[in-house]
C-alpha cells in the first residue's frame, strides 16, 4: 500500500524535532550523587504500552530511603516525592494492568546485612523479603511478564565472592531461588545484573558482569534466558581488557533482544550496543554506564555517561529508520550529569556537583510530527485491553460540541493498517472495536501500533500506542 504524503509528513521529522521538542523538567532533589544509579536497574517506567503525555513513574534513593514520584502529563509537572521504603537502589516496572512493582535493597541492622525486598505499591500487602539470605544482597532489578509474574535478579555476596541470583513473585507467593551465575572458575565474581523480556516466546533474559582472575580473558559479560521454565546455557563475551556494566533494553516482549555495556577492547572505554538497531560511536573520553531502549527496528534511544567534555555529562545517539542516527549530548548543562536511565523516548539522570543533587527528566520525543498545533477541543482516547491478543476497544471522549472523528492505526513503519470513522456527541463518547486486523480484514502480526486521530478542529495527531501480543 502506498503511504500517503501526510503520513510521511508525520513520521519523517526526527533530528530537528529531537532538539526542538526536547522537554527537560526538574523532578526531585536527593542527597545521593548516584540517586538514579546504577543503570542496570530501571528507574523510569511509563504506564505499560502507553504513548507520550501519559503517566510516567520514577524511583530513586536519598537519605537511605526509596522515593517514588510520578507525572500524569508526560513529564511537564511532577508529584511531590514520597519516601515509600527504607533502603536504596530501587527498580520499578509497570505491569499490563497498570500496577507499579518495586524492588530495592535495605539494611538489616540485626544481622548486619542487606536484603532484597519487593512490593506492589498499588495494594495493601506489606513488602516481602526476596533474598532471605545470610549474605549481602544488593543491586536488584525486576521485570513483570504478561501474566503478572514478577522476575527479580540481584547480587549475593557470600564468603568474599559474589553471585547472581533470581527469583519470581506471583501475588506475593515466592518461587524457588535460582543461582544464575554458574559459568567460570571458583575465583569468578559477578555483579550488576539486569533483566528484561524479549521475543520470540517472551523469553526472560538476564545479563551481568563477571570478573574471573584465573582466566586469560578475565573480563566477561554473561547472558542467559528462561524459556518454558528452563534456563539456557550461559553465553559469554570475554576479553583481557575491561568490559563492564551491562544493561538490557527495557522491554516486555515486544522486541528482539538488545543490550549494551562498557567495552575497552579498542584501548579506550566505549559504549557498545548489541542487537536492536546497533548504535554508539567512539569518543575521546571514557564512556560508562550505557543504557538502551529500542522500538522494533524503527527507533532507538541510546544514552551513556561521558567525560569528553569539560565536565562529566550524558551523551546520546538517537535512531529513526527514515533518517538514520542523530548524535548529541547534555554538555550544555554546566554541571555534572550522570547515571542515565531510559524507557522509550523518556530519559532520567542525576545532576549536580554537590548536594543536594537534582534529578531531571527529559522527553526526547518519538519522531512523529503533529499537523495542526491548536487544540480548541478536549479529546481523550484510550484502549482496553492494552496489550491485547484478539481485540481491543477504543473509547473516544469529547467535552464540547458534537464532532466527526477519523481514527487511523499505523504500524511502526508508518503504514496505514486500519481506519475508523465515527461521530461523538457533545460531552459524550464513542466506542470502536478493533480486532487486530488490517483494512482487508486480515489478522495483523503481533507488534506495536500507533493510533492517530483527526477531528473537526485538529489535524491528524498521534494519541495512543497499543500493543498486539501473541
Amino acid at each position: 500500500m502506498r503511504i500517503p504524503r501526510y503520513v510521511i509528513f508525520l513520521i519523517v521529522l526526527v533530528s530537528a524535532m529531537a532538539q526542538a521538542q526536547l522537554l527537560v523538567e526538574f523532578v526531585a532533589s536527593s542527597d545521593a550523587p548516584d540517586a538514579t544509579g546504577y543503570n542496570n536497574s530501571h528507574k523510569i517506567a511509563p504506564k505499560h504500552s502507553s504513548a507520550s503525555n501519559d503517566t510516567i513513574n520514577v524511583v530513586f534513593h536519598s537519605s537511605d530511603s526509596v522515593y517514588f514520584v510520578f507525572t500524569n502529563d508526560g513529564g511537564q509537572s511532577w508529584s511531590n516525592p514520597a519516601a515509600v521504603y527504607q533502603g536504596g537502589y530501587p527498580a520499578i516496572d509497570v505491569c499490563h494492568m497498570g500496577l507499579r512493582h518495586l524492588t530495592w535493597q535495605t539494611y538489616d541492622p540485626t544481622h548486619n546485612t542487606h536484603e532484597i525486598y519487593y512490593d506492589c505499591i498499588d495494594d495493601w500487602h506489606i513488602p516481602i523479603n526476596i533474598s532471605q539470605s545470610a549474605g549481602q544482597s544488593v543491586l536488584p532489578d525486576l521485570v513483570v511478564d504478561s501474566n503478572g509474574v514478577v522476575h527479580i535478579v540481584w547480587v549475593e555476596e557470600m564468603d568474599g565472592y559474589t553471585y547472581i541470583y533470581y527469583r519470581t513473585v506471583w501475588q506475593y507467593t515466592l518461587g524457588d531461588t535460582v543461582r544464575l551465575s554458574n559459568f567460570g572458575t571458583n575465583e569468578a565474581t559477578y555483579s550488576h545484573p539486569s533483566i528484561s523480556i524479549f521475543w520470540p516466546g517472551d523469553r526472560i533474559y538476564a545479563i551481568w558482569e563477571c570478573y574471573d582472575s584465573l582466566c586469560y580473558s578475565p573480563y566477561q559479560i554473561h547472558l542467559r534466558y528462561n524459556e518454558n521454565d528452563t534456563w539456557s546455557a550461559t553465553t559469554s563475551w570475554a576479553h583481557y581488557l575491561p568490559m563492564r556494566h551491562p544493561s538490557l533494553d527495557y522491554s516486555h516482549g515486544e522486541d528482539t533482544i538488545s543490550f549494551c555495556y562498557e567495552d575497552s577492547t579498542s584501548g579506550n572505554m566505549e559504549a557498545a550496543f548489541h542487537g536492536g538497531n546497533g548504535g554508539g560511536y567512539p569518543t575521546p573520553g571514557h564512556s560508562t554506564y550505557p543504557v538502551v531502549s529500542t522500538v522494533s527496528d524503527v527507533w532507538s534511544y541510546l544514552f551513556w555517561q561521558e567525560d569528553s567534555a569539560e565536565h562529566n555529562t550524558v551523551y546520546y545517539h538517537l535512531y529513526y529508520q527514515m533518517s538514520g542516527w542523530t548524535r548529541g549530548s547534555l554538555s550544555w548543562i554546566q554541571e555534572t550529569v550522570r547515571f542515565p536511565s531510559v524507557s522509550g523516548a523518556y530519559a532520567l539522570w542525576t545532576q549536580g556537583d554537590e548536594p543536594p543533587y537534582s534529578i531531571y527528566f527529559a522527553d526526547f520525543g518519538y519522531p512523529i510530527g503533529v499537523r495542526g498545533t491548536e487544540e480548541r477541543t478536549v479529546t481523550r482516547i484510550d484502549a482496553a485491553p492494552n496489550p491485547f491478543r484478539e481485540a481491543t476497544r477504543f473509547t473516544i471522549e469529547r467535552t464540547e460540541a458534537e464532532f466527526d472523528v477519523r481514527l487511523q492505526v499505523f504500524d511502526v513503519s508508518g503504514r496505514l493498517v486500519k481506519e475508523f470513522k465515527t461521530t461523538v456527541s457533545p460531552r459524550g463518547s464513542a466506542t470502536l472495536l478493533w480486532q487486530g486486523d488490517d483494512l482487508a480484514g486480515n489478522a495483523l502480526p503481533a507488534g506495536v501500533y500507533w493510533c492517530c486521530m483527526e477531528d473537526n478542529d485538529n489535524g491528524l495527531r498521534p494519541l495512543l500506542k497499543v500493543t498486539k501480543i501473541r
